[in-house]
């Protein structure tokens, strides 16, 4: 059951700049298959005002296989047909979980 709910997630790497102040990706983009996003704060319908359950979801956790590797400030691109599709910011170091590790990522 829980494989329908999996998704590809690009990482491109952290953007900074370098000494001669010119924007650089720290890392080429690459594909980890079968990660699992949960929205950050749930909200049960009914029990909040309309216009604060309706924002979207601005933090979230990913989810990702053994050996998967993030560093705090990669771009990860969700794809859009997932409920919490498009650009997050990994904002954590990776925390293992019984199958892999898991990141707290922000919506960019």
């Amino acid at each position: 059951m829980m494989q329908k709910w999996r998704t590809p997630v690009q990482v491109e790497g952290r953007t900074r700049r370098d000494a001669d102040g010119y924007l650089v990706q720290d890392s080429a983009a690459r594909l980890i298959p079968g990660c699992l996003i949960a929205p950050g704060v749930f909200t049960v319908p009914g029990l909040l005002e309309s216009p604060t359950s309706e924002q979207p979801d601005d933090q979230a956790t990913l989810y990702a296989p053994p050996d998967s590797r993030f560093e705090v400030g990669d771009t990860i691109v969700v794809p859009r047909a997932h409920p919490l599709g498009g650009k997050w910011q990994v904002e954590s170091k990776p925390a293992p979980w019984p199958r892999g590790v898991s990141v707290t990522i922000k919506r960019r």
